[in-house]
């Protein structure tokens, strides 16, 4: 009864918000209009449930992969003299966990400590790498579904953009660090000390400077793990909205310790643990949240209707075929810019992962081919005058969405006699045309 008053009263203001006037207003207005609309699309993917049991999945994964990614990156900074830091920074990372994060950074180091290469041989080795390659192939998985990318990094790309990020990353990390401490204490506030207002401009940078790093940190993640291509703009406000809640959810995760010790005491040596995963949950959850954000600021056209909702008719399947197909041929046959699934998505106003789902049809059918590498680019696998019309329709027809054709046994021998009819027609009508005379 409630919710029925509620919705029957708001529905003239959610009319007005997606609405075209919302967005004619100044500049303000169209801002807030659109933060509105994203933070509700936001708010219904987290109902669906998708992104928290995606983030429970990465728990698993990440407690089963935390020790030998720290390994590894421990390692490296060995190498550079840094490893000293390494505690530290663990420390401040946890410290929304109270007390208790001395006692889980100890726990990881002494099984830090415990990784012996020389011990492990060569098996136990490719062990802690596959580790931690799946580690990064989950946190890949759902990104990928937050971006509704279905196509992943094949395995060459995976060992070496992952374990770039492995070793490359922490490194970085500690230097920026390292950077910003040394900002802070010499030459910014030397220069900034002796300006009118240099002490508030000093107070206010060492109060903002934080969120700014981490949004950059954050924007880093959006931009590089997802198998596309991500503005730099949307990964930077997905980062920033993400720095916002993780220092939020710090706060209340705090305040829950501090005023649990009662309760955490019935768990005994076992309260540790259970923070710990409790706060990973909430973290990978920020981060699949602010994944979100990044998405559909990138792709407002997605705001308004869920992944799930987003079908096409059996027409415009077939519309969507011979569209990729002429696309890609043109492109070839001027050898101008190659399309990708991306280009493809945005030029036809099509959802990236029907585009994706079409292109992988094509591809198995012996279509298309992709280019080797990161680029994704789109090329035609035979002469274009070999792509008949008639055996790309019968191709898109004799299949469902993942390309399994169902055998005539399944209907009645009137329809499938029907169709069989309709199916010879629509080759007649096509004779002889091929994809080469549609660029004709």
């Amino acid at each position: 009864m409630i919710l029925d008053i509620l919705q029957k009263h708001t529905q003239p203001l959610s009319q007005w918000l997606w609405s075209r006037d919302a967005m004619t207003g100044n500049r303000l207005q169209s801002f807030f209009v659109r933060a509105l609309r994203i933070a509700i699309a936001v708010l219904r993917d987290l109902s669906d449930g998708h992104l928290s049991l995606r983030a429970m999945s990465l728990v698993y994964t990440t407690v089963i992969a935390i020790v030998p990614v720290i390994a590894l990156s421990f390692s490296v900074l060995k190498g550079f003299g840094m490893h000293h830091r390494v505690e530290p920074a663990m420390l401040d990372t946890l410290v929304d966990l109270g007390d208790q994060r001395f006692e889980i950074v100890e726990k990881i180091m002494q099984f830090i400590g415990n990784v012996n290469v020389g011990v492990l041989g060569s098996i136990g080795f490719a062990i802690l790498i596959y580790s931690v390659i799946s580690m990064m192939q989950k946190i890949e998985t759902a990104f990928n579904y937050t971006w509704q990318i279905k196509r992943a990094r094949d395995m060459s790309q995976r060992f070496r953009d992952y374990l770039s990020v492995i070793f490359v990353g922490p490194l970085l990390i500690f230097l920026s660090a390292a950077i910003t401490t040394s900002v802070n204490t010499t030459v910014a506030e030397q220069y900034f000390v002796v300006l009118p207002y240099g002490d508030q401009i000093m107070a206010l940078s060492g109060y903002l400077l934080p969120y700014l790093m981490m949004s950059a940190g954050f924007a880093f993640i959006y931009a590089y793990l997802p198998n596309t291509k991500v503005n730099i703009a949307s990964a930077f406000i997905g980062g920033l909205v993400t720095a916002i809640i993780w220092k939020i959810m710090g706060w209340g995760i705090a305040n829950f310790v501090a005023n649990s010790a009662t309760s955490m005491a019935i768990y005994s040596a076992f309260a540790s643990i259970i923070i710990l995963m409790v706060w990973i949950y909430l973290g990978w959850l920020v981060l699949l949240i602010g994944a979100s954000v990044s998405f559909y600021h990138q792709n407002p056209q997605n705001l308004r209707v869920r992944r799930e909702q987003i079908s096409l008719s059996a027409k415009n399947n077939e519309k969507l075929a011979v569209n990729i197909l002429y696309l890609v041929g043109d492109s070839y046959r001027k050898d101008s810019c190659p399309w990708d699934a991306r280009r493809l998505s945005e030029h036809m106003s099509v959802g990236l992962y029907l585009v994706e789902g079409m292109i992988d049809m094509l591809e198995n059918s012996g279509y298309l081919i992709r280019a080797a590498g990161d680029s994704g680019e789109l090329f035609p696998r035979k002469p274009l005058e070999s792509f008949s019309l008639s055996d790309l329709i019968r191709t898109i027809r004799s299949g469902n969405s993942i390309g399994v054709a169902l055998s005539p046994a399944d209907f009645d021998q009137q329809v499938d006699d029907f169709f069989q009819e309709l199916d010879g027609a629509t080759a007649k009508a096509l004779e002889n045309k091929t994809i080469k005379d549609l660029l004709s």
